[in-house]
């Protein structure tokens, strides 16, 4: 099949977006292995993992490059939804570990419950009625129907009060360098959140779909701040006047 431009569009600011995630989660996670702390791993996953719905529509562009075919829905789904409840709970650990940690053990069991009931349905369905799930309507756009949209909503919605709660932490602290990092936090949810609802609801507009794809983009470079200041920033932000 024959790509329309808008598509090659959406297909390679797809790949860019998850490239550029893949590769800042990695290195927070390997920054563990540096630190010995936990939250690295966490955090480093949870990122990986969020970016799972564009890894699917990065997926079927270059398979459909490279074959003329499109995926089905099914395997679409599978890819870019599967794990986000597993992701879900792993940044829910993290979040825990550093905000609410008396409460830690009964918010993760209402997530891990609520995960694992999205799960039946989702695997029920996605096995014998796909299409109430929703439909592959070109190689690089989805069209969810009700019940997933219900659940991605969730999702963005868990990601903002969470991360605003997890960077309002860091923005107490009376380090100027922790402060920072929580600027940079705050910055990376909220335009997490903003990118994640316009690219469901923008239509094929080149102009719409650059600015959806810079806010995300610049979403997972505020992250990478957010846990991981270069010393040049902290030089240029933090500078003794």
């Amino acid at each position: 099949m024959e790509l329309e431009p808008i598509e090659i569009a959406n297909g390679t600011f797809s790949i860019i977006f998850a490239i550029i995630s893949i590769t800042i989660g990695i290195i927070i996670v390997l920054k563990y292995f540096e630190y010995k702390k936990r939250d690295f791993l966490l955090v480093g996953i949870t990122w990986i993992g969020m970016v799972e719905p564009w890894v699917a529509a990065s997926l079927s562009f270059l398979y459909t490059l490279l074959t003329g075919d499109m995926f089905t829905t099914v395997l679409y789904l599978l890819i870019g939804i599967t794990f986000l409840p597993i992701t879900i709970l792993i940044w829910m650990i993290a979040f825990t570990d550093l905000v609410y940690k008396k409460n830690q053990i009964v918010i993760l069991i209402i997530i891990a419950i609520y995960g694992a009931l999205f799960e039946i349905f989702f695997l029920y369905f996605i096995f014998t009625k796909p299409s109430i799930l929703g439909e592959l309507i070109s190689p690089v756009d989805m069209e969810y129907n009700l019940f997933l949209r219900i659940y991605l909503l969730s999702v963005l919605i868990l990601a903002l009060i969470t991360g605003v709660l997890f960077a309002r932490k860091s923005l107490r602290s009376e380090k100027p360098e922790i402060k920072l990092k929580g600027k940079f936090l705050l910055a990376a949810f909220i335009s997490f959140v903003i990118g994640g609802i316009l690219d469901t609801i923008i239509t094929a507009n080149f102009v719409a779909l650059l600015i959806t794809r810079i806010i995300l983009i610049s979403s997972s470079i505020e992250f990478y701040y957010g846990f991981i200041l270069p010393e040049w920033m902290k030089k240029r932000f933090l500078r003794q006047k």
